[in-house]
């Protein structure tokens, strides 16, 4: 769970029936004046693409038309200053009729887009709250730990925690000639007292680390640091805690150079961590909604059954792969959404129907509208042969789905009973 969740709750129970609803998604990390020059112009001709579609006199145009401007303007302002932003994605939904004007600022880039429809399309914004999921990084030491939070891919928390470490004898000054074995019993004492400074040291740092990661449910540990110190950390967590770490790293040279290289630093390995556990994720997601829908579970696989699905309330968690496309309708009386092609009239109220050109969009929305997560995949062979959509139920219907959308002939388990 991220705090983006309850933004996308928000707009994904947004709808417009008259003016649409402006969806931006800008990368806005440039090396050169080119790049930036690109920004602007894509900007400049999908508004003039967009409004070729309604013409002078069009319901709703004039407001249509002073919300693309005013988005103009934003990225103008943008693109005109000397130094790039620090955050590499913007998205930014607006809306006049319905009072929206909503930016967004993301260390992560957005593949650049701009839409104009009933809904605010969310779904490369779900993919960032699904793939950036906060993040703890630990660098314990000797008086403690570092201790940096990630939220989003960006820092959000810095804090150090250290505690009193005594300086042995033999570094303040030589003791000399004295009796046989006083010199080496006098440093064993040393040994045990800092010794004993270290471990209490450790263990207070770990209730903090405890307490954080109890204010933060959804957060992964990441650990950075030599192989003992990162294993004696780890030792005085609890084992819940312990379960919650996905990566152990070495703690890299230029972390050392200045403040601004290790919060870098700290946020890449993070990224690059959590990614790499989100992979996994992915594939076990995967395989554990093909297999709850092959055996007639709480899981279905296929565009017509997860629409179904979506219609009647009961999808849990919608997994949808990024690179999805696909039209379908939906009803002007009940707003139903369907996914088959050639239907004149609702299936469940007999009204009429309109074309939807990103059902995939409509999905997303409508799944988040009912309270429900979504999981935006990268393309797998797995769950591309039943068209790249599936969902995990909350139940099943009294017809027990079974994930009858015919998959591909290729598709793996496709022939399975």
């Amino acid at each position: 769970m991220t705090e983006l969740d309850g933004t996308l709750t928000d707009l994904a129970r947004m709808r417009s029936v008259g003016e649409p609803i402006v969806s931006l998604y800008l990368n806005v990390h440039w090396a050169d004046e080119q790049q930036r020059e690109r920004v602007r112009l894509f900007v400049q001709e999908r508004v003039r693409q967009t409004l070729a579609h309604y013409p002078p006199g069009t319901p709703d145009r004039p407001a249509l038309d002073r919300t693309l401007h005013r988005v103009l303007d934003h990225v103008a302002r943008l693109t005109s200053q000397e130094e790039a932003p620090e955050k590499h994605g913007l998205a930014l939904f607006a809306c006049e009729a319905l009072a929206l004007w909503r930016p967004m600022s993301f260390r992560r880039t957005f593949t650049p887009e701009l839409c104009t429809d009933g809904i605010p399309h969310l779904t490369q914004l779900a993919r960032l709250a699904d793939d950036f999921e906060p993040a703890v990084v630990v660098v314990p030491n000797q008086a403690g730990a570092d201790v940096y939070e990630v939220r989003l891919g960006d820092l959000a928390v810095e804090s150090s925690l250290r505690g009193f470490v005594p300086r042995r004898e033999k570094d303040t000054f030589d003791p000399g000639a004295a009796r046989p074995g006083q010199h080496f019993e006098r440093q064993e004492k040393d040994a045990r007292h800092q010794d004993t400074f270290i471990r209490k040291n450790r263990r207070a740092a770990a209730e903090e680390v405890q307490a954080l990661l109890a204010r933060t449910p959804g957060a992964h540990l990441v650990l950075v640091g030599t192989a003992g110190n990162v294993a004696a950390f780890e030792r005085a967590l609890p084992e819940r805690l312990r379960a919650r770490v996905i990566a152990r790293l070495p703690r890299p040279r230029e972390w050392e150079s200045a403040d601004g290289a290790r919060r870098d630093g700290v946020v890449a390995g993070a990224a690059e961590a959590v990614a790499e556990h989100e992979r996994e994720a992915e594939r076990r997601v995967i395989e554990a909604l093909v297999g709850e829908a092959l055996r007639g579970g709480l899981g279905v696989v296929g565009p017509e059954d997860v629409v179904q699905a979506v219609n009647e309330g009961r999808v849990h968690r919608l997994v949808l792969e990024e690179d999805f496309q696909r039209a379908g309708w939906q009803c002007d009386r009940c707003t139903a959404l369907g996914a088959s092609h050639g239907a004149d009239l609702c299936p469940y109220c007999g009204g009429d129907l309109h074309t939807v050109q990103q059902l995939g969009e409509a999905l997303v929305a409508r799944a988040l509208a009912g309270g429900g997560e979504v999981e935006v995949v990268a393309h797998a062979n797995r769950l591309h042969g039943y068209r790249g959509v599936g969902a995990f139920l909350r139940q099943t219907a009294a017809t027990g789905l079974r994930g009858a959308s015919p998959p591909w002939p290729t598709a793996p388990g496709a022939n399975q009973p």
